[in-house]
């Protein structure tokens, strides 16, 4: 199962973490992983973009691997609020999955506007 967090840390952070495998499937065939994967790495590119545009304090931390990923961004205070919709959209997508097959996904922790 992967399992989800959103959540927010100190100095406003804003972080996603998954671990596990959907194990929907085989090794490769696996669309719900797959789809765990593509919204994982959407968020990192959209962080990234971000600090490309000016709006994070740092660079983002995004670390995607075979059963996880890690999203770390810091948004400047000005760009709070876009930093978390891009995080919560990625998070209703997830919510999405965990609905769908919650024998495959699992979201324990989740991020308010």
């Amino acid at each position: 199962m992967v399992e989800a967090k959103f959540y927010r840390g100190g100095e406003g952070s804003l972080h996603m973490v998954l671990s596990g495998h959907a194990g929907a499937g085989p090794k490769g065939q696996d669309l719900v992983c797959a789809g765990v994967s593509a919204l994982a790495c959407t968020l990192g590119r959209a962080v990234e973009r971000l600090y490309e545009q000016g709006m994070l304090r740092r660079v983002p931390r995004v670390e995607l691997y075979e059963g996880g990923a890690e999203v770390i961004a810091v948004p400047k205070k000005p760009y709070a609020r876009e930093g978390a919709m891009v995080f919560w959209t990625v998070q209703n997508g997830i919510a999405e999955l965990a609905q769908s097959f919650p024998e495959n996904v699992g979201l324990r922790e989740t991020l308010r506007l």
